[in-house]
């Protein structure tokens, strides 16, 4: 085994292309570093320089074993941090899936509590629809999915509810009702309504539809938006108005206020769940679920 000392100095020597300006950088004598040159010649059994007085470079053969010697202190400069962060906890990666509007509350809460116990372990993140998100945990392009409830096709997988909220309603700071402390959905009959469409949020479209039903009237859909934080912008272009997660609260908008709802409907009650597959729990999934026990 080529000690890390060694090929320390041969990348100093094949980057400097001068023995002088190599061992300076190395803070060492030149004679001791053209030997420890020639020892390594011999490990590897080829010369891995052409030298003259006034000339180095590489052979072929110490072109591509400068490659491989960058390689191996890269690698083991990572088993040393592998080792340092096991110290710390579990190490690994996690992918997570949420829903857009998991983003404005849940979903910091859960980051920063995995970030505090288990910084180790590596996190990313994708923004999908619910029904994404179980695709992709089918398709394991995820490991744990933050959705709403209910959804279909989840039967393969591990649910855990993780919060429940209400509907709030959205309107434009100049509308009628703006300074109004609650409002009653059927005082929205007239409006023009944003919407979730139903083909990519099923459930808090249906929620909507049903709530509104339940209210005496059907909504009506001026205009369809997956992202909660795009439907904001439209009640503030003066669009229309919007049921919309309570967790929008997080992030106010100048043009809009978020009014709460005063019917008791069930439709507005809202469910947040973490959803994986059992058979695929790797480290960083258990350090999700695990903080999941405590948010």
């Amino acid at each position: 085994m080529i000690q890390a000392r060694l090929l320390r100095q041969f990348i100093a020597v094949a980057e400097e292309l001068h023995f002088g300006r190599a061992a300076a950088r190395l803070h060492m004598a030149q004679p001791p570093l053209s030997q420890a040159i020639k020892h390594l010649e011999e490990i590897v059994g080829v010369s891995l320089f052409k030298r003259s007085r006034h000339y180095v470079a590489l052979t072929p053969a110490g072109s591509v074993f400068l490659d491989e010697a960058r390689e191996l202190l890269l690698a083991g400069q990572r088993a040393i941090d592998a080792a340092r962060h096991a110290e710390d906890g579990p190490s690994g990666r996690v992918t997570i899936g949420f829903v857009g509007s998991a983003s404005f509350e849940i979903l910091p809460r859960i980051l920063r509590e995995l970030r505090r116990r288990f910084p180790a372990i590596h996190i990313e993140l994708r923004e999908l629809a619910s029904t994404e998100q179980i695709a992709s945990l089918a398709a394991e392009r995820i490991d744990v999915g933050v959705v709403r409830l209910p959804i279909n096709n989840a039967a393969d997988f591990a649910l855990r509810e993780i919060c429940s909220e209400r509907f709030v309603v959205a309107l434009p700071i100049d509308h009628p009702r703006a300074k109004a402390r609650t409002i009653r959905l059927k005082d929205l009959s007239d409006e023009p309504f944003m919407t979730f469409p139903p083909d990519r949020i099923p459930a808090l479209h249906t929620k909507v539809m049903l709530a509104c039903e339940t209210a005496g009237f059907s909504p009506r859909i001026a205009m369809e938006a997956w992202q909660t934080a795009s439907m904001v912008s439209l009640v503030a272009a003066g669009m229309g108005v919007a049921l919309l997660p309570e967790q929008v609260r997080s992030c106010p908008h100048p043009k809009v206020v978020f009014k709460t709802i005063s019917d008791q409907s069930e439709h507005l009650e809202l469910k947040i769940a973490a959803v994986w597959h059992p058979d695929r729990v790797s480290a960083g999934v258990r350090a999700v679920l695990s903080v999941l026990d405590e948010i």
